[in-house]
């Protein structure tokens, strides 16, 4: 059995897609697989992932429809014969030719379903690179919310993407652990599952991904009202996870309602910018969040949501939450 496999969605990346697949094939480390998944792209990209199968055996290539990043993810998985599965996006890459040697290291050491990549280059088309690595050198295996913890005051923030992690073959399909379809913040929905069904979590300090910043044509450049459905429907998931003790953590099932919050609070704060885009969908999210604010009642921030939206409503009530933000903040200087 190989131990890797990489899985690489596909999807209009043809000025990039060289430098994803020569950032794998240049591993010091060779007991992998590498599937590329062509998610329906309409440009170069299919003949050119055919090429690659065609030179370099480790290269396997499935062409489907276009389901979207989820879907692609999930295909590859699928098709994975690797004890760990390896999340590539197709305009990133490997940071170092050492990162699968150093990662199997990491695994052989700890023998954990998941490891946590937490040194991250960062790089721009014009060539800018910065790093992030201020994890705590000293945690190289804790409880998953000491991992969440320290990743949150490391990175300040409770945004993880998909490939921060690596998660063994049997993990997956044991815990069903797939990707939701047809959404975006996909990594959102799979983050906490993954942390969460897992008493132990190794860490990964070794320089190992390498993520392009603000690319032309990204969709995470985008604004829409289907980001926020998106986000609305990661939040009633997350919620509903929330009480499941049986399958998670207590202190995972109290992480997962604070993200819940998180996201209907960001919803909130977002829905300005669709009311001048799509009017109906703008009151269609009020509608939901509505619904929804009322679960969180007892929740103290969401209470005082909950009190102003009901007296001034909610363009008001932005407002007033954002003069509230710089009162509090002038008190403090």
């Amino acid at each position: 059995m190989l131990f890797f496999s990489i899985i690489v969605p596909i999807y209009k990346v043809e000025k990039y897609l060289d430098g994803c697949i020569q950032s794998v094939l240049s591993q010091t480390f060779s007991d992998y697989e590498c599937i590329l998944v062509d998610d329906g792209s309409p440009d170069n990209c299919p003949a050119m992932c055919d090429e690659y199968a065609k030179k370099h055996e480790k290269i396997k290539v499935i062409h489907k429809e276009n389901g979207g990043l989820s879907d692609a993810r999930n295909a590859g998985i699928l098709q994975a014969s690797g004890e760990y599965v390896v999340l590539l996006d197709s305009d990133d890459k490997f940071a170092d030719v050492d990162a699968l040697q150093n990662l199997f290291n990491v695994i052989q050491k700890y023998k954990t379903n998941v490891v946590v990549n937490v040194n991250l280059l960062t790089f721009t088309d014009d060539g800018n690179v910065s790093f992030k690595n201020g994890y705590d050198k000293n945690i190289f295996i804790a409880a998953p919310k000491e991992i969440y913890d320290e990743f949150c005051r490391t990175y300040q923030t409770t945004i993880f993407a998909g490939w921060d992690f690596v998660v063994s073959r049997e993990h997956i399909t044991k815990n069903n652990l797939f990707f939701k379809k047809g959404i975006l913040h996909e990594d959102e929905h799979w983050m906490p599952r993954v942390l969460f069904t897992t008493p132990q979590i190794a860490v990964n300090h070794s320089l190992f991904y390498a993520y392009r910043v603000a690319r032309e044509g990204s969709i995470m450049a985008n604004v829409s009202s289907q980001r926020l459905f998106d986000k609305l429907s990661v939040a009633d998931d997350l919620f509903e996870w929330s009480k499941d003790e049986e399958t998670y953590t207590k202190d995972g099932c109290r992480i997962m309602k604070e993200r819940a919050i998180i996201f209907y609070e960001a919803v909130f704060m977002s829905s300005d910018e669709i009311k001048r885009l799509d009017k109906n969908a703008y009151r269609s999210i009020c509608k939901k969040l509505s619904q929804k604010i009322r679960v969180f009642s007892k929740t103290c921030s969401m209470r005082k949501l909950l009190i102003i939206t009901a007296f001034f409503g909610v363009d008001n009530a932005k407002l007033l939450l954002k003069m509230y933000t710089k009162i509090r903040r002038l008190k403090k200087c």
